[in-house]
Formats: C-alpha cells, sequence, structure tokens
C-alpha cells in the first residue's frame, strides 16, 4: 500500500507542454497561425481541425489518433484559438477544476464527506484565485446517446480536471476520457480506464473500530451500517473490515446486533432500540456514519445508558460536526480533506501527461481517535 507521500506526486509549475520541449507560458503562443499552416503539419483537412477546435463532428470522422497529432502540432507551434472552450480543449491545463457529485449522495455537497472533500480540494487548487466548478450527475442517464444531457459543467467547455463523488457513470467517464481530460474518482473506488480512483482504506478503518473496542473487553459488539441491500462501495469495504475484524479477533456479530441505517440523517431509532434491547445486548456499538453515532448517543441518554459505563460508542468519519458531541466521540478518522487536496495535486500531474491506460487507485490511511465515548465494560 502506498503512503500518500508516495503515491501522489507534486504537480509541475503551470505552463503548456509540447512534447520534449520546455514548458511555454500564455505569452508564448500566437493568434496568427492559420488553420491551413496546421492542416499542412498535420496532414489532415481544415475540416477536421475545425470539427476539433469546435468540438462538432460536422459530419466528418477524426480517431483519436489524429485528435492527439492535430493538438499536438496546435501546442507545438504555439497556436491559441479565439474561442476559450477550444483553448481549453487543446490545452487542459488551463481549464478549471470541477467537482461532480452523484444524484443518489444524500445532500450532496452537504453531505459529510462531501463538504470535507470540497474543501480539501479548494485549499489545494494552487491558482491563487482558486476557481471551482461544482455540478450533479444522474447515474442512469446514458451521457454518451445524448449529450444534451450532460451536466452544464462538462457543456460548458471551460471545466478540464474533473472530480467525481459517488458511484460511477461510465458513460460520463467515457464522454470525458475521450476528449482527453484527466478524471479522478474521490472517495469511490472506480476500475475504469483512464480513471484514478483516490480513496481512504475503509476496510482499515472499521477494523480498526472493532480492533479497539476487542481491546478494550467488549464482546458483544452491536454495528450501525448502511442501508440494507446497498451497493455503495464505501459501505461494503466497511461491512467487510468488519467481517474480516470479527473472524481475526473470533467474536461473533449477531444479526441481532445489527441496524441498517438510511442517510447520515435517517438512522432508524426502534431498530436501535431492539437491538439495545436483546438479550444479552451489545456493550458497545460500531458506527460507519458520524450522524449514526450522533443518533446513538442521543438515544442512550433518552434511555438512560451512561456512555461509557453502560455501552461504549464508536464512529467511522471523524468530520467537524462530531465536535460538540457529549462525551466526545471515538472515531476511525477518514482523511477526506486529504483527500480532496490529494486528487486535486493528481489531476494537476495528469492533465500535463498521457491519461493512464490502466484504472489506479491510491489509498490513504485512517487513523484512531480514542476519547471518552469508550471504555472497558462495566463488569
Amino acid at each position: 500500500m502506498k503512503s500518500p507521500q508516495e503515491a501522489v506526486t507534486p504537480a509541475p509549475a503551470p505552463g503548456v507542454f509540447g512534447e520534449g520541449k520546455a514548458p511555454k507560458k500564455v505569452g508564448d503562443l500566437r493568434k496568427n497561425i492559420t488553420m491551413a499552416e496546421i492542416a499542412k503539419h498535420a496532414g489532415v483537412s481544415q475540416g477536421a481541425i475545425s470539427s476539433l477546435l469546435n468540438d462538432r463532428d460536422y459530419g466528418i470522422r477524426v480517431s483519436e489518433k489524429t485528435r492527439e497529432r492535430v493538438f499536438k502540432v496546435c501546442r507545438d507551434l504555439g497556436y491559441i484559438p479565439n474561442d476559450l472552450r477550444a483553448v481549453v480543449r487543446m490545452y487542459p491545463e488551463f481549464g478549471d477544476f470541477c467537482l461532480l457529485i452523484s444524484e443518489q449522495v444524500p445532500g450532496g455537497v452537504a453531505h459529510p464527506h462531501g463538504a470535507r472533500i470540497l474543501a480539501g480540494a479548494l485549499a489545494a487548487v494552487p491558482e491563487p484565485s482558486r476557481p471551482f466548478t461544482l455540478g450533479i450527475y444522474d447515474e442512469t442517464l446514458d451521457y454518451l446517446a445524448d449529450v444534451e444531457t450532460l451536466p452544464h459543467a462538462v457543456r460548458s467547455g471551460v471545466v478540464s480536471k474533473f472530480m467525481f463523488f459517488g458511484s460511477s457513470s461510465a458513460s460520463l467517464l467515457q464522454t470525458l476520457t475521450k476528449r482527453g481530460f484527466p478524471v479522478v474518482s474521490v472517495g469511490y473506488d472506480t476500475p475504469m480506464l483512464g480513471v484514478v480512483s483516490v480513496v481512504p482504506d475503509y476496510a482499515r478503518a472499521a477494523r480498526l473500530a472493532i480492533e479497539h473496542l476487542v481491546q478494550l473487553g467488549h464482546r458483544h459488539i452491536g454495528v450501525v451500517s448502511g442501508p440494507f441491500g446497498t451497493s455503495d462501495w464505501p459501505v461494503l469495504e466497511l461491512n467487510r473490515g468488519v467481517r474480516l475484524a470479527a473472524e481475526e479477533l473470533r467474536i461473533p456479530i449477531e444479526a441481532q446486533h445489527i441496524v441498517y441505517a438510511g442517510p447520515e440523517t435517517d438512522t432508524e431509532p426502534v431498530a436501535l432500540r431492539e437491538m439495545l434491547a436483546h438479550q444479552p445486548g451489545p456493550t458497545a456499538i460500531f458506527c460507519m456514519s458520524d450522524g449514526a453515532a450522533a443518533a446513538v448517543l442521543a438515544l442512550a441518554a433518552s434511555l438512560g445508558l451512561e456512555v461509557p459505563r453502560k455501552l461504549s460508542v464508536i464512529a467511522c468519519g471523524g468530520g467537524p460536526g462530531t465536535r460538540g458531541l457529549h462525551p466526545a466521540l471515538s472515531t476511525v478518522r477518514l482523511p477526506m480533506e486529504e483527500l480532496g487536496a490529494a486528487a486535486v495535486q493528481e489531476i494537476d500531474r495528469l492533465v500535463r501527461e498521457p491519461l493512464p491506460a490502466e484504472p489506479s487507485r491510491i489509498v490513504l490511511e485512517v487513523a484512531l481517535e480514542a476519547r471518552a465515548s469508550t471504555a472497558a465494560p462495566d463488569r
């Protein structure tokens, strides 16, 4: 497993790169180069060049190799189009950053993880003005079949550095990688060609939480998971970590001690009450989100269960919203701000290099932060 320092290459200074040439500055680019000159150097028709620069087919089919050749000639000549959108297509390093969030993510950018990723990404954008665009995508749409449904951030033509948060849309990712734009999936593993995934070690996070409770002496542990039957990759990985920890530590996770919760703010109190009423009941609960942990603490207080003497609670997240909880919440911190920063650095590197031929993944470490909500079980 790579550490963040090993996995993420620092971004080079902004500039335009021609193959085998030193970086150019905007002032080095020229507008007085004609289509005829470009066509001559690239060995293609002026119609093909116009099609590429305007992102329209005009009935002319242009292969990826031809596209690369034309754009390389333009960059080597220092040509700069009049249209800003054409500039970004030709020199993607000049485009803005964008975070696209799936409609299926509860709360969108207000989701605790999404907000932290955005904060880390904004702080890492190299330009002093920190230009950044937000967009929403629908996983169910076929963007290849109908380009008019593409998110506005994609259709605007001024964005070239894309980050995703949420389950993948294959058609949208193919649309972007086909245009030569770098794509980084943040928080979700997306094994698609041309895509780099930057993720925390979710399975390790769950294992750390269970190990912490077992080391304190707990043998009856409850789990507040995600929605029943979910295909959400982070939840699947967290559940895998719970299973691995239970097998390694030889402790049972009983079905009666598992609660399947909805979105962050919709943990079901009835199911929690039933779990706590089960005999023997759990002496500790691992919650897969900060919101679920807050709900468990509130329910424990209403039932007169003193935390941590009668019930230990540990969460997975570590967002700023947990700071006001009482008692102070033990957590396995997910490095969401670091994910956002690492994604920006990776995109800034990729935008100056050929897109990766294979899917790749950068995994960031998680950390246990034990506080007042966990202790040895009351004997």
